[in-house]
């Protein structure tokens, strides 16, 4: 296969115009509503920059269109690092950090000042980033972030020649994302024509869905959203089961992608869990997890309990359940990892094209930013035992990245950043620190972005662009982020306090956060090693037992099974139900070569129209916010 560039001016160019017009907005979504505009970012920079070269009598390349369509979405969409500076200023200001004390003294005086300027700092009340008592936080931040980014780089480059070279996975995302790129750049009439058709669907969809409560406000709403709650009517027979329907596509479409078998067992999975696994510890095996049963209350919804149960309930067992589908898929794959890293091993002289350095060059970048920011982490966080940071940072960081790429790149799904960090939270927690800036900060956990990497360098094969300008771009988008992200966050404080009521999802958002923090540092989050080897077991056990149904001829795939436990029924049963409409109504009723050929187009179109709402309904809210703050 030959490969062509894809990064130009003209993409960079699209890259600097999505920081400009898209990260505020997305920025102020996040403070506002819990949300970016990533999604938004991606179509609508995509869509305008191929028709505004089309006018101007040129094209975009595909490959310009796929570095367009893989990068613009993050940085759109970026929730810029500087967001936690103003929060630690939130939590050395607040009274809960005064409530809670470690050793007789406040937690807030644990807070460093490369984490946040003491509470006596000018700068609470100026509400500003740009005032020197910040440049030991900003400079820590900048550096543990640029050195996250070397290590995911160097280890999305390894796993994609592993897992589409060596170990071909399907990657169901990258079939989508490279139709999105493949119809717009070769515009054949009938793609065209489902695409814009489905494009249709998605922005009426997207209007009822989103639209209408962002020009009528949340009373208006017509759907639900994200899901329809059904816990209100299940909490009699399943109390503390998260039951609904999910409404938002973006979570639920690319079952349409994958077949039943591997649908049926993420809810199966799922179910386990969330729904069986939260009535029977409230009913009947009361004892497993006490907290849960005393915080949980009747009408609580699947938000509420989500947090809840996460918390107290599946904090430890899912801990163990990570390691143990780890373990089950290294006993599984052996062969095939070994023979993997070998062929690792001649990376540099088989595939050329790809332009990837040699493998001991990426092996090295990713030791000396995993290793260099475990260094650094024993100046800054004294009390640490010596082993715990090189272990996760290295480790840890390869087994999420392995375990990761591959269900992701089997199923779609992936680890959320709140399950990555309270696995180190867990490792802390059995330890004899004392602090506060141990359980919050840590060294470079790489891995938890290696799985969209690999999954847009599969997007780069089908789309015949040269991989290693994908990961050029990604370094771009870092510098562009961290630039603007700094001047719109400083932007956006200055204009009102956060949290306030001009920022309302933060509001209760933070003190959430804050509370957990506390709670963590004064170890009084129950962390138990005997649930953490029950969620190994279990996973071992759903993994061979799973492996052996299949074997049978039975329809279960194992690791489906065991990763759909992280996920939420609301979306396992959409994803289900997706996939038999994709197999069983619109493959008979278009006829099944058709439908195979139109259906990651459809997928696409739907999701643009969506994207051009949101885009739609962001300009408009920020229009009705823009005298926010004036005096009168």
């Amino acid at each position: 296969m030959e490969f062509y560039p894809g990064l130009t001016w003209r993409s960079v160019l699209a890259m600097i115009m999505a920081g400009l017009i898209f990260m505020p907005a997305s920025i102020y979504l996040w403070l506002a509503v819990g949300y970016g505009a990533s999604m938004a970012a991606t179509y609508v920079t995509v869509i305008l920059f191929s028709a505004l070269a089309r006018i101007y009598g040129t094209q975009l390349s595909r490959q310009e269109l796929f570095i367009i369509y893989s990068i613009v979405g993050g940085i759109g969409g970026a929730l810029p690092l500087y967001y936690w500076l103003v929060y630690r200023s939130y939590f050395v200001n607040n009274p809960l950090s005064l409530e809670f004390t470690l050793m007789g003294k406040p937690i807030r005086e644990y807070v460093p000042i490369w984490m946040s300027p003491p509470p006596f700092s000018p700068v609470h009340k100026l509400r500003t980033l740009f005032h020197p008592d910040w440049l030991p936080a900003i400079a820590v931040n900048v550096l543990f972030a640029g050195l996250s980014v070397a290590a995911e780089v160097s280890l999305g480059m390894l796993l994609s020649y592993l897992y589409i070279e060596v170990e071909p996975l399907p990657f169901p995302f990258a079939q989508i994302d490279a139709t999105m790129v493949n119809t717009l750049y070769e515009r054949e009439h009938e793609h065209m024509f489902y695409f814009l058709l489905s494009l249709t669907g998605g922005a009426v969809y997207g209007t009822i869905l989103y639209l209408v409560p962002f020009i009528l406000g949340p009373n208006a709403r017509v759907i639900p959203y994200p899901w329809v709650d059904l816990t209100p009517y299940t909490q009699y027979f399943l109390p503390g089961a998260v039951i609904g329907i999910a409404t938002d596509p973006t979570g639920f479409l690319y079952g349409m992608i994958l077949p039943p078998s591997v649908t049926f067992s993420m809810m199966l999975g799922s179910f386990a869990t969330w729904i069986f696994g939260n009535t029977l510890t409230l009913t009947v095996f009361k004892d497993f997890a006490p907290e849960w049963v005393e915080e949980y209350t009747p009408g609580m919804g699947i938000f509420l309990i989500y947090q809840r149960a996460s918390l107290r309930l599946w904090l430890s067992t899912f801990m163990g359940i990570s390691y143990g589908l780890a373990l089950y898929i290294l006993i599984v794959a052996r062969r095939k990892l070994i023979d993997a890293f070998k062929a690792l091993a001649r990376v540099g002289g088989v595939r050329r094209e790809l332009g990837y350095p040699p493998t001991s060059v990426l092996f090295a970048v990713f030791l000396a930013s995993t290793l260099g920011s475990v260094l650094i982490y024993y100046v800054l966080v004294p009390g640490i035992p010596l082993w715990l940071p090189p272990f996760v940072s290295v480790v840890l960081s390869l087994v999420i990245a392995l375990v990761g790429a591959r269900v992701y790149g089997e199923l779609g799904l992936t680890f959320t950043p709140d399950f990555v960090y309270n696995m180190w939270k867990a490792v802390v927690y059995f330890s004899p620190y004392q602090g506060y800036a141990g359980w919050i900060f840590t060294p470079v956990i790489a891995g938890f972005s290696t799985p969209w990497y690999v999954n847009a360098t599969k997007t780069a094969y089908l789309t015949k662009t040269r991989p290693i300008d994908y990961y050029k771009a990604v370094i771009v988008s870092f510098i562009i982020t961290t630039v603007l992200g700094l001047v719109f966050m400083d932007f956006f404080w200055r204009m009102a306090p956060i949290p306030s009521f001009i920022y309302p999802y933060v509001m209760g958002l933070w003190p959430f956060y804050a509370i957990s923090d506390c709670l963590f540092a004064t170890r009084q989050v129950a962390i138990r090693l005997d649930q953490i080897f029950l969620g190994m077991g279990v996973a071992l056990l759903g993994g061979f037992g799973g492996y052996g149904a299949m074997r049978l001829g039975i329809p279960i795939n194992p690791v489906a099974l065991v990763g759909g436990t992280y996920a939420l029924p609301p979306y396992t049963i959409m994803v289900f139900l997706m996939s038999l409409l994709s197999k069983y109504v619109f493959a008979r009723v278009m006829g099944r070569e058709k439908w195979a050929s139109i259906r990651a187009v459809v997928i696409a179109g739907f999701l643009a129209g969506i994207g051009i709402i949101v885009a739609i309904g962001t300009a408009l809210t920020l229009l009705s916010k823009a005298s926010w703050v004036w005096p009168w």
